[in-house]
């Protein structure tokens, strides 16, 4: 059963579009690296303050990673969902492999906390769909 993993998070860079070649075929990722914080209350401050967070590499596949390339921006507030993944990598300098992981992201949605407006594509018509068929009627 793999790890599921879900966590809001701050977009450290604009994401990256790739091309991948799987399986013969030319698939889409969006790449991206999300700050995964984490607040507690301070009673004597009165305030909310950052107690810890982590860096994760979080990429999302296919149209959903088309669309997150072209919307969201470094900075910008995500909830990720997905499936946590452990993997072993050489860091710079270091003489042996260590443990890393990343998510394989179903979803990544923006949160509105900081959005200003929202501007939506005009409404894709639908081969025979209602409005088709009143003007087929008229």
């Amino acid at each position: 059963m793999p790890n599921v993993f879900r966590g809001k998070g701050n977009l450290g860079d604009t994401p990256i579009l790739k091309h991948v070649p799987v399986n013969g075929a030319d698939e889409v990722v969006a790449e991206m690296r999300v700050f995964f914080d984490d607040y507690a209350y301070d009673q004597v401050t009165d305030e909310y303050q950052q107690v810890g967070g982590f860096w994760m590499s979080v990429s999302l596949w296919g149209q959903r990673g088309e669309d997150a390339a072209r919307v969201l921006r470094r900075g910008a507030r995500v909830q990720v969902e997905g499936v946590l993944k452990q993997f072993m990598y050489s860091p710079e300098g270091a003489p042996d492999k260590v443990p890393g992981f990343q998510v394989t992201a179903d979803d990544v949605a923006l949160c509105l906390g900081r959005v200003a407006g929202v501007e939506y594509k005009p409404k894709r018509e639908v081969a025979g769909s209602s409005s088709e068929v009143a003007a087929d009627a008229a």
